[in-house]
């Protein structure tokens, strides 16, 4: 631009129409040739065509800094958004902002051969489409074959990939050999199944994916709750271990202690029955230990031979079995000394069969009644 000036200067010392046109030409050229028009032209085109914020915009187009036309961009988009994808305008935006240099794939080099890889592991395009939005970053870029390949045949479906994924994407980006397959290592040495692992993957999704010493400091607290290795509540200890820091679990369980009135060692046999207890917020707990007590009339030893009731929620299940169990034993159709337990343990089919159904004559408000305690509506 600056050369370009310099040679212009003596048309300035001139006053013909003529060379005032040319100069006011050439310094239009040379002033469009200084400006960027293709980043302008990329920043407008990710916000009018893709969806993106001005803001968002801005930054996604250094990866453009390249392009001289949006042709290669429309053939993607045209592709995403078309019948083999079909992607939302939602969706677009989504993608874009996570990953912008899909729009500088080769659709027949790359896009089509991954939505190939995608469906030769059984996903369904809607399928697809649900990983997009659930891992955006990975969609052009993680590798199909080694990656499906495994967790395809770990999960046993697109479905329930899909499902763990959208809680922990890390599933896509994790090494499958130092971390994930040392990880489940890690956990058959102590006794639990493919079968176990996966079921716990469902709620502790970061089991897998997080550093193999993370994982050995989990099972070392898990261990130390002395639930046996080979029982069923092992797992529920891992479980629990995976959700909670060092530190919380010891004082969860001086909390526990102190709310119950109880030893350390009562404490302990309590967990080791059922681990899950010291996920429960120490309020949480408060409430449903004095509701138990009473409220039902039951004693701390009941209550730490059974410690599994504590789970069961105030509201929805534990007052309205109550309120239901007071009403019977009040017109002597059911035993006094009958268990709470027994009636909280039940699923809902089964406690209406035995404790509202054969009473519809003799107490024909029972059954409404019941439904309006489950909303929180106890009957006075």
């Amino acid at each position: 631009m600056l050369r370009l000036q310099k040679h212009l200067l003596p048309l300035h010392r001139s006053t013909s129409p003529i060379h005032l046109s040319l100069q006011r030409a050439l310094l239009s050229i040379a002033a469009a040739a200084s400006s960027s028009p293709s980043h302008f032209a990329a920043e407008d085109y990710l916000v009018t065509t893709c969806g993106l914020t001005r803001e968002e915009a801005a930054k996604a187009t250094k990866c453009f800094s390249h392009w001289k036309s949006p042709a290669n961009a429309d053939a993607v988009l045209a592709f995403l958004t078309g019948p083999a994808l079909g992607l939302s305008k939602a969706d677009i935006a989504l993608l874009v902002t996570k990953d912008p240099r899909i729009l500088n794939s080769s659709v027949d080099n790359n896009l089509r051969a991954r939505l190939d890889g995608f469906r030769s592991h059984g996903f369904s395009t809607a399928q697809i489409r649900s990983f997009v939005r659930a891992s955006p970053c990975a969609f052009r870029t993680f590798n199909i074959d080694a990656k499906l390949g495994f967790w395809i045949s770990f999960f046993g479906s697109p479905d329930k990939f899909l499902r763990i994924t959208r809680r922990n994407f890390y599933l896509v980006y994790s090494d499958l050999d130092k971390v994930v397959k040392t990880n489940i290592r890690l956990l058959q040495e102590r006794g639990l199944s493919v079968q176990d692992i996966n079921s716990m993957c469902v709620t502790n999704p970061r089991l897998l994916t997080c550093y193999p010493d993370v994982t050995r400091a989990v099972l070392m607290r898990a261990d130390e709750l002395g639930v046996p290795r080979n029982s069923f509540m092992f797992r529920q200890a891992v479980k629990t271990a995976a959700g909670l820091g060092p530190e919380t679990m010891a004082s969860k369980l001086k909390m526990m202690s102190k709310t119950f009135g109880c030893s350390d060692a009562e404490v302990a046999r309590m967990v080791q029955m059922n681990p899950l207890v010291l996920t429960s917020s120490m309020e949480r707990l408060q409430r449903v230990y004095e509701f138990l007590t009473k409220v039902v009339g039951v004693d701390a030893k009941y209550i730490q031979g059974r410690p599994t009731i504590l789970m069961y929620s105030l509201e929805r299940r534990l007052a309205p079995r109550n309120y239901v169990m007071k009403m019977l034993q009040e017109k002597g159709l059911i035993r006094k000394d009958l268990s709470f337990y027994s009636m909280v343990t039940i699923g809902e089919k089964m406690f209406y069969s035995r404790y509202i159904h054969p009473y519809k004559d003799v107490l024909p408000g029972l059954a409404s009644a019941y439904a309006s305690a489950c909303k929180g509506r106890i009957p006075t």
